[in-house]
């Protein structure tokens, strides 16, 4: 679309206006030229008719006064004009001329038009009776006057030929009066100037109406045809747009796709990694193997954490983060996060601090794992970057109504700190300080990326003070409702230490791995259970129906029919009698923890499975000992 300037000057607001404004060469004029040609012959065969009309009356008025041969000759020449004005305006119907040869017809009009106006401008010479007072005279003026009058309006198009029609059909008739020199000749004379001169404005006027309504037609079809073309733009930029988006969207449903696929295909793995871990831990180890069993756990470890993120961020991108609602003590959400790093700042020479403010309220409403990931994450990298000094873990109350208060988590350090230009980018997925950092430190740069988006999706805002050389301050600011009813404060007491409960019962473990089913088999027999084994979903339906059970572990991924179809197959085999199953899968999304339980499942387990969740997994569906 043109911007409003130019359209401003394209199309003036006035007819008027826009006349004056077009030069010869614009385009508007030039249609306006043709089409005003193109008028004039449409009403090129009423003047024809005007005219030959008008010869008739005027051998009529003259029949008796004037010679037979004078008479015939202005009749054979009027018919000149008429004629040809008849054949042309047949030849430019037929023909229909080019638009670059409007200009030659329009030329050979006017000249048919001239000659016909010359034949009546002689025919007070050619009839001398006409001069003579009386009626003749009266009549003859009334003629002349109404044929031009009617052929001002069929040559109103053509202004120059306008103009010469006029004064070749007055001209001479006004010089014959002043030659005779009489005076009612003479006021005669007078008048006819005034009739020529009222005409010719009029007929000025009049086509400069009709012309400025030609060009304000073209120019509203050339914005009509503009408007319809940038429609058309907006149209396809539109499609463009929306096939864009498609095409994002099916990127994003296939990123999604992927990482629930690597994330199955890397937690399957790490179910051995961690479960054989587990199982080493309880057999005779030296101290120095201990030391390398640590190391490797601890390892394993981070790898669940970076898996966790990625699934995590993948979840925040596609709009899929879920928030739990419940009432939790922040207090103790912060000690939990101090309980789990004190070892490691120890291990780094640091001084960690907790410091909680006396005013906390008891418990606010929010999601309670997701504030202590976030306080892990910014601890976490707060340990990590600090090489000397001290680390502080900070909770306050900044308001508080009766019904609603605002927490603040700072945790600050003494560590390398953050110069403004990283600051800026600092927030970015995938993004740390530097390349080196990353090469020193580790990390994919998730952790603050993904903080700042949980934040922000339970209502509050991630913030962060640093100067290069002198440590860190990161403030989670989280604006929280209260309980209508504060719940009793829980009491402070180590957790005992986890004793594995003796169990009894018979279970189908539906696993195709190999080293999953030696994990699974190791675990299972330290709690007194006794198991077989399923390799696929048709086998495990089979064995499910035909022999006795306490407990199904049923695999989601597997040959053939998944798990869930396979549970399905079996409640509707077994029709009503109980038999407990329990969805083991790498996938965690939530929509495969509803399509479980929905198939008929009884519980969900994650790969990778820990030896006390499954424990404890059992210890609810299977009785003791």
């Amino acid at each position: 679309m043109p911007d409003p300037a130019e359209s401003a000057a394209v199309f003036p607001p006035t007819l008027r206006t826009a006349s004056l404004a077009r030069n010869p060469g614009h385009p508007v004029e030039i249609q306006t030229r043709i089409e005003l040609v193109r008028l004039a012959f449409r009403q090129l065969q009423g003047w024809t008719w005007i005219s030959a009309i008008g010869v008739l009356a005027l051998v009529f008025l003259v029949q008796n006064q004037a010679a037979l041969s004078p008479l015939l000759t202005w009749v054979g020449f009027m018919a000149l004009p008429i004629g040809s004005a008849w054949w042309l305006s047949h030849r430019f119907h037929r023909r229909r001329p080019e638009p670059t040869a409007n200009r030659q017809w329009g030329l050979l009009l006017v000249i048919i038009a001239t000659l016909g106006a010359a034949g009546w401008g002689a025919t007070p010479w050619v009839f001398p009776s006409l001069i003579v007072a009386g009626v003749p005279r009266s009549a003859h003026m009334l003629l002349l006057a109404g044929l031009a009058t009617a052929s001002m309006r069929m040559l109103l198009p053509m202004r120059k030929g306008s103009v010469a029609y006029i004064a070749t059909m007055m001209g001479p008739v006004a010089l014959c009066y002043l030659t005779r020199g009489e005076a009612p000749l003479l006021v005669l004379t007078f008048f006819v100037g005034l009739f020529v001169s009222h005409t010719l404005w009029t007929t000025q006027h009049n086509h400069q109406i009709l012309s400025d309504a030609i060009a304000s037609r073209f120019e509203r079809e050339e914005l009509a045809a503009e408007l319809r073309a940038e429609n058309a733009r907006r149209e396809t930029r539109e499609l463009d747009l929306r096939d864009a988006r498609e095409r994002a969207e099916a990127a994003s449903q296939a990123k999604g796709d992927f990482l629930a696929t690597i994330s199955h295909e890397i937690r399957t793995p790490m179910n051995g990694v961690l479960g054989m871990l587990r199982i080493v831990r309880d057999t005779e180890l030296t101290p120095a193997q201990r030391d390398y069993l640590k190391t490797a756990t601890d390892s394993a470890e981070a790898l669940l954490m970076l898996l966790n993120d990625v699934l995590d961020f993948s979840k925040i991108e596609n709009h899929q983060l879920s928030l739990d609602h419940a009432a939790f003590s922040a207090a103790a959400a912060a000690r939990v996060v101090a309980d789990l790093h004190h070892g490691r700042a120890r291990d780094k020479g640091l001084q960690f601090e907790l410091r909680l403010a006396n005013d906390l309220p008891v418990a606010v409403l929010g999601d309670a794992a997701r504030v202590r990931q976030i306080l892990i994450n910014l601890v976490g990298n707060a340990i990590k970057f600090t090489e000397r000094g001290r680390v502080e873990l900070k909770v306050d109350c900044l308001e508080r109504s009766p019904q609603r208060a605002t927490l603040q988590f700072a945790v600050s350090d003494t560590g390398i700190g953050i110069d403004s230009v990283t600051l800026e980018k600092l927030f970015t997925p995938f993004t740390q300080a530097d390349n080196s950092l990353g090469r020193r430190y580790g990390g994919t740069g998730l952790g603050l990326a993904i903080s700042r988006r949980l934040t922000q999706a339970m209502g509050g805002s991630l913030q962060v003070q640093s100067v290069a050389g002198q440590g860190a301050t990161f403030r989670l600011i989280l604006p929280c409702q209260l309980p209508e009813v504060a719940p009793a404060p829980p009491p402070v007491e180590k957790p005992p230490r986890f004793v594995p409960p003796k169990l009894a019962g018979h279970v189908l473990v539906v696993e195709d791995d190999a080293v999953n089913q030696q994990v699974i088999e190791l675990f299972l027999k330290k709690l007194n259970l006794s198991l077989q084994f399923a390799g696929d979903g048709e086998t495990a339906v089979a064995t499910a129906t035909t022999e006795a059970f306490d407990l199904v572990l049923m695999d989601c991924h597997l040959p053939g029919i998944d798990g869930m179809e396979a549970t399905r197959r079996i409640r509707k085999i077994l029709d009503g009698r109980p038999l407990k199953i329990v969805a083991l899968t790498a996938n965690v999304s939530t929509n495969v923890h509803e399509a479980c339980l929905a198939s008929g499942m009884n519980d969900f387990l994650s790969k990778p499975v820990r030896f006390e969740q499954l424990a404890n997994m059992l210890q609810r569906n299977l009785p003791a000992a």
